[in-house]
């Protein structure tokens, strides 16, 4: 029988769509790099400054649309 440490060792863990797809359209969109994880159903997008976490914030529904959020939370914060 396997240990959990051996099937854990095999495991290729990655990251949900949801994320890639935020990192994605952050970084097409405004050229800026950004943190995004899960949290308890909620999706935190960090990025690096306030006046972008304002712009995304403003520009949120068309995020939500595009990266296809329909079933989790934004929230949008500066590091």
């Amino acid at each position: 029988m396997e240990s959990l440490q051996d099937i854990l060792a095999n495991k290729k863990f990655s990251p949900p769509d949801e994320i890639t797809l935020i990192k994605e359209y952050v970084e097409r969109k405004y050229k800026s790099k950004c943190r995004v994880r899960l949290q308890r159903g909620t999706l935190v997008l960090s990025v690096p400054n306030s006046a972008l976490a304002a712009t995304i914030q403003l520009e949120r529904m068309s995020l939500i649309e595009a990266c296809h959020l329909k079933t989790k939370k934004l929230f949008i914060r500066n590091q």
